[in-house]
């Protein structure tokens, strides 16, 4: 359905109405708010780019900020015994149709 059907299809009031019940998400929510400002050319570079992308702008900002934490992690220092550390995210192109994308988290793995 692209824009025109969408805006058509809910401008009849009776296809305003909840499909079923609220119900809360489950799972951790993300920890803090950090408010950034960024340049307008900027903001409409990210949300063109978020829009390819098929994501919301917040999760694109986050996929961005989460991929270079991971790039600049010092290398691991492991011995014979030792398992190294291991750092993951999952893309948000991995998520599945009916999942937020807007929410994933960094873990770190340590044996």
């Amino acid at each position: 359905m692209d824009d025109k059907h969408a805006q058509d299809f809910y401008a009849d009031a009776a296809n305003q109405l909840p499909a079923g019940p609220a119900y809360r998400r489950t799972g951790r929510r993300l920890s803090a708010t950090v408010p950034v400002r960024f340049p307008q050319g900027v903001i409409d570079a990210v949300k063109r780019l978020a829009d390819l992308d098929g994501v919301t702008v917040s999760s694109w900002i986050r996929s961005v900020v989460v991929r270079e934490v991971m790039r600049r992690q010092p290398a691991p220092i492991t011995t014979a015994s030792s398992q190294p550390v291991r750092f993951e995210a999952p893309s948000p192109l991995d998520l599945q149709p009916n999942t937020s994308a807007s929410h994933f988290e960094l873990e770190c793995l340590a044996s």
